[in-house]
């Protein structure tokens, strides 16, 4: 079984047998469920434990990075221990010891009878000949991932230069965000919406509904308009007209140029490998709080947010998406996650008040205003800025309940606005 996960281990892709054992079909599924805490998945170096219907699986696994067009992934392979137990009782075979098979069985029949000479010598490199051909079938099936790839695609990418058909489609970027008005980040950020949008309307696209297959068409269109995609808007527009034997030809080119867009040069690609410093970083980190606990290192205390009021404050979607020169609908969908990313962040930040980490609170506090005033929510990202930079300890206490007033105002205005 394997899955996919991204730059910020959010699981993007998944098999039918791993989606099949949390007894789900599609990866939509799978995401809603380990966002509602339904289903949890618990990685650690060489081992996984799922959650699923209150019952734990534990399987090894092993981790291979990656380096694709959607940035650093990494692919989870997770082993099942009937699968690995029949690879062990494989017999192992060389192609010396057939052909050695092959030569006494034929030795035998010309002894017997040396009138067949001819006819053997035809027989032994028939077999040899089909011998070697199996092997080479399972060497390449043994070293082909199950990730949707066919034999003839790799023997396409093996045999065939790079052409165009697979070349980057490189975004301008700064002419880009300099005619809509964002910044770099901001337009990376919409980018990788745009792309889990497109993912997510794969079906409308191939349905023979034509209404859906218009909806999904006008969504993709107008979006790509505002991001300035190059070729976007001429190859979705040829999904909603050509005939029906085309269709599906034409949504697969589609999905296979969308992923050959980037906003950077693969060469420029190398600076990713901050990610795993960071990474590092974080646990070493981590690691040196665990040991300052152990050796009753003070802390600054516990902070409880039950029974804290909202702090109302004004914010309008619909600004909010002129601003930032895009559909309220994208706008709303962005917001809908910086509360579910808010949630988990603020419990990461009591725990590092518990601990007496002050760095880990304002990286805390960086990293959700940043979000937030991306989303141009400027009263919340103003209490996140207070955190941020906050040097006394004394004073954590009221500015993350202060905030916490904000974020619950601003989760009440947005629930609202769904209902």
């Amino acid at each position: 079984m394997y899955y996919i996960l991204n730059e910020t281990n959010q699981i993007i892709a998944a098999d039918d047998n791993l989606l099949q054992l949390c007894g789900l079909s599609h990866i939509d599924e799978l995401s809603l469920k380990i966002a509602l805490g339904d289903t949890n998945f618990d990685l650690s170096e060489d081992s996984i434990i799922i959650t699923s219907n209150n019952n734990d699986n534990t399987f090894p696994i092993s981790k291979t990075s990656l380096s694709s067009m959607l940035g650093h992934i990494t692919l989870v392979e997770i082993q099942v221990a009937k699968e690995k137990a029949q690879e062990d009782d494989l017999p192992v075979f060389t192609l010396d010891d057939t052909i050695e098979d092959i030569s006494e069985e034929t030795g035998i029949a010309i002894d017997d009878n040396e009138l067949f000479d001819l006819a053997v010598e035809d027989e032994i490199e028939s077999k040899i000949d089909t011998v070697e051909d199996s092997l080479n079938v399972m060497t390449e099936d043994t070293d082909i991932l199950d990730l949707g790839l066919s034999d003839a695609d790799d023997e396409v990418m093996i045999d065939k230069p790079v052409s165009d058909d697979t070349a980057e489609i490189l975004v301008d970027i700064d002419k880009v965000c300099q005619q809509i008005g964002v910044s770099h980040e901001d337009y990376d950020t919409f980018l990788n919406e745009y792309i889990d949008t497109a993912l997510g309307l794969e079906q409308d696209l191939q349905s023979a509904d034509s209404a859906k297959r218009s909806d999904a068409v006008a969504t993709l269109s107008h979006l790509g308009e505002v991001l300035q995609l190059p070729v976007i808007g001429d190859i979705i527009a040829k999904v909603d007209t050509v005939p029906a034997n085309e269709q599906k030809e034409t949504v697969e080119a589609f999905y296979a140029v969308l992923s050959r867009i980037t906003t950077s040069p693969t060469s420029q690609a190398e600076p990713q490998m901050e990610l795993f410093d960071t990474q590092e970083e974080a646990k070493i980190d981590l690691f040196e709080v665990e040991k300052e606990v152990t050796v009753n290192e003070k802390s600054f205390g516990t902070i409880s947010l039950e029974g804290i009021k909202p702090i109302h404050f004004d914010f309008q979607l619909e600004e909010a998406a002129n601003d930032l020169s895009l559909p309220v609908e994208l706008i709303e969908e962005f917001v809908h996650d910086f509360i579910e990313q808010g949630h988990i962040e603020t419990e990461k930040m009591l725990k590092a008040y518990e601990e007496g980490d002050l760095d880990a609170i304002q990286k805390i506090g960086h990293l959700l205003k940043g979000a937030s005033s991306n989303l141009r929510i400027n009263a919340l990202s103003d209490t996140l800025y207070k955190i941020q930079f906050c040097e006394d300890s004394n004073d954590l206490e009221h500015l993350i309940k202060d905030y916490w007033g904000h974020f619950l105002s601003f989760e009440i205005q947005i629930n609202a606005l769904a209902k």
